[in-house]
């Protein structure tokens, strides 16, 4: 079950359990802009998902992120003043969030609770 061929079923579970209003990561697009046109673009997410799931890896370039610092004062004066927070791609934020949620059905029976 954790190394099958991900179904449309749970990429879309997967890409809907994402917030639609989060800032776009270095792709340029955020999750509304994927939910909006699924129907669309579905076929190759699927393609680039299958490819994953044969190969165990991610196409070069798909965990780039963006590392952005958001003020938490006017005028920050040290780093400590500012936030910081990874801007990450789709493709990367679906297939961990599809992996986590295979991981989350068997994890019980994996690691006891005690640990």
């Amino acid at each position: 079950m954790l190394i099958g061929d991900f179904s449309e079923e749970e990429i879309r579970a997967a890409m809907w359990s994402c917030n639609s209003s989060k800032s776009p990561g270095p792709d340029g697009f955020n999750f509304g802009f994927i939910k909006f046109c699924w129907e669309i673009i579905k076929k190759d997410v699927m393609a680039a998902m299958k490819d994953f799931s044969v190969s165990g890896h991610c196409p070069r370039g798909t965990n780039a992120s963006f590392l952005c610092l958001i003020q938490k004062v006017e005028n920050p004066q040290q780093l400590g003043e500012f936030r910081p927070i990874s801007l990450v791609g789709c493709m990367y934020k679906i297939i961990s969030k599809a992996l986590s949620l295979r991981l989350k059905k068997v994890i019980s029976k994996v690691i006891d609770v005690k640990q």
